[in-house]
């Protein structure tokens, strides 16, 4: 895979490519970048979003798992049979409109990023989210944010089972 690096007008800097991966050329703008996540200070470039894809990317690599690794609005990117896939979201899963590129290159390509928007920013790695709140819940309450049943109420979801040769169960428990 043959790329470029670009430092554009508005200080970004991005990525060009010189092989036909019209979906991957999308998703690196759509579902990558070095703009700052939300909530984090816009006062410059950001590793955000490549140092999540780079991450991800390599757990997928041990672990086999087939999840999307990194998204945007339109694009996503995942590991699928030793070979990363950029797909349309609103595409089926089996739909050939799809570009695939090996899992090294393209650690070679967000490494190299990375390391170039660094250089441009030294400290565009500090440019993260701050934390979420924790949300305190009130003693005995469950952090589930749907009500949870009551194990002691004879729903008929937890009447007795049917037994054979028993007369049925017209009481609840």
């Amino acid at each position: 895979m043959r790329y470029q690096f670009n430092r554009t007008d508005a200080g970004s800097i991005d990525v060009t490519l010189e092989d036909d991966l019209p979906l991957l050329r999308e998703a690196l703008v759509d579902s990558l970048g070095t703009q700052p996540p939300r909530g984090a200070p816009q006062d410059g470039l950001s590793t955000y979003w490549l140092d999540n894809a780079i991450t991800q990317l390599h757990e997928r690599m041990e672990s086999g798992n087939p999840e999307p690794f990194a998204s945007g609005n339109a694009t996503y990117l995942q590991l699928q049979g030793g070979r990363v896939e950029v797909r349309y979201d609103f595409d089926p899963v089996d739909s050939d409109i799809v570009d695939t590129v090996d899992p090294t290159d393209l650690l070679d390509l967000l490494a190299e990023w990375r390391r170039l928007v660094l250089e441009a920013s030294p400290d565009a790695a500090l440019r993260m989210p701050p934390p979420r709140p924790a949300r305190p819940t009130e003693p005995g309450r469950c952090r589930r944010p749907w009500p949870q049943p009551d194990p002691r109420d004879p729903t008929p979801e937890r009447r007795r089972p049917e037994r054979p040769g028993r007369r049925p169960a017209d009481r609840r428990w």
